[in-house]
């Protein structure tokens, strides 16, 4: 991907619009299947404030899409396809703005920039979590009282579902090109700022380590991921911290950064010859392979595995790490082919078991793809 601070939206262009906690990527392209056309994406970073803008001064210039596409992280129970952002739409994103406080309010002050900018151009909500909505209810469930929260029904939503749907695509092309069957129990893991890991069986997702919020699951660059409940008790009760504390400290001070001296970014804890950084990186992997070793077991077996997101992509080590421990198990990883991996490819050796495949994510695409649909309908 290459970062500029120039946009140029051409007719009957489509505007996507991927809004993270800090970082905003532009696109415009046409709807059709253009080649190479997703190297021209254009990247901010900043708070929500520069990041809108940042949105405003791009656009100043620009004539109006054809329409606009939002990655929309929580709206609970939604599903895959693209929906209209009227104004039932919207309000169902501002209530579920509580559970997504970095992402939610971002997404709806760019929606009302765009509105009023172009308020013809139809603006459309794709869905992060809505891969997960039929998640089979063993899955779905926490051992709760469902009263407990009857506004935000208590359950596991699953996050980075555009993410995993592309490595998911990405799998089976590449398993059709080299002969493979597709695979049946498929588990792909997303380990980039946030971390998560989805289990497939089939075309569907049947278990996602991410749950009711994006802090569950496996460590990551600044968040917890999954700890003892009595332990935010005990923060709440006996450290007298304020669910605002607790919230900053589980969301930007723990994980990575917890651990290693309060830099959760993954390129400087690798290039750090620190005892701690060396034990970040060991806590991290082991947590990775715990929730394989969990997938594995939920799947009854385990064909084909995928890796992706910032650090999934680009970082060897983190994948040798994670994947040479478990060669006992029918995982083999080709270090030779993990040192010289580029885009798609097998990590896997030649005759093994299990198919490892590098799958840099395109959530861009797949928006795309969501859009497409619709328009075909």
């Amino acid at each position: 991907m290459v970062s500029t601070n120039t946009l140029l939206i051409q007719h009957n262009d489509v505007l996507l619009c991927n809004a993270g906690s800090s970082s905003l990527k532009l696109l415009a392209r046409q709807c059709g299947p253009v080649e190479d056309s997703y190297d021209n994406i254009v990247h901010f970073d900043g708070d929500a404030k520069h990041l809108a803008t940042s949105l405003e001064m791009a656009l100043r210039t620009q004539t109006p899409p054809r329409a606009v596409l939002h990655r929309i992280v929580h709206a609970g129970a939604v599903t895959e396809h693209a929906q209209l952002m009227d104004t039932k739409t919207v309000e169902r994103i501002s209530h579920w703005s509580v559970l997504a406080p970095l992402h939610n309010p971002l997404a709806l002050s760019l929606f009302h920039i765009i509105c009023n900018k172009w308020p013809k151009v139809p603006q459309y909500a794709v869905y992060d979590s809505g891969l997960y909505s039929e998640l089979p209810s063993e899955a779905a469930r926490y051992p709760l009282p469902e009263s407990l929260s009857p506004q935000w029904p208590l359950r596991r939503y699953g996050f980075h579902g555009l993410a995993h749907r592309s490595q998911w695509r990405s799998a089976h092309a590449a398993s059709h090109e080299t002969g493979i069957a597709p695979p049946e129990r498929f588990i792909s893991i997303h380990l980039g700022g946030g971390c998560s890991m989805s289990a497939w069986r089939g075309t569907r997702v049947v278990d996602t380590s991410m749950g009711f919020t994006p802090l569950e699951g496996m460590m990551m660059s600044t968040r917890s991921g999954s700890v003892d409940p009595g332990i935010l008790l005990h923060l709440l009760q006996q450290e007298k911290l304020s669910p605002e504390q607790l919230n900053k400290t589980l969301s930007k001070h723990s994980g990575l950064a917890a651990l290693a001296a309060g830099n959760g970014d993954m390129r400087t804890i690798i290039a750090s010859d620190s005892a701690e950084s060396k034990q970040a990186i060991t806590q991290y992997c082991y947590q990775v392979r715990k929730q394989i070793g969990a997938f594995i077991a939920a799947l009854g077996g385990i064909d084909a595995i995928s890796i992706g997101g910032g650090v999934g992509e680009n970082q060897a080590k983190i994948r040798e790490n994670i994947f040479l421990p478990l060669q006992n198990i029918g995982i083999a990883l080709d270090q030779q082919r993990n040192q010289q991996a580029k885009g798609v490819c097998a990590l896997h050796q030649e005759n093994t078991k299990t198919a490892i495949w590098l799958t840099p994510v395109n959530e861009m695409e797949e928006m795309l793809r969501h859009y497409r649909a619709l328009e075909s309908q």
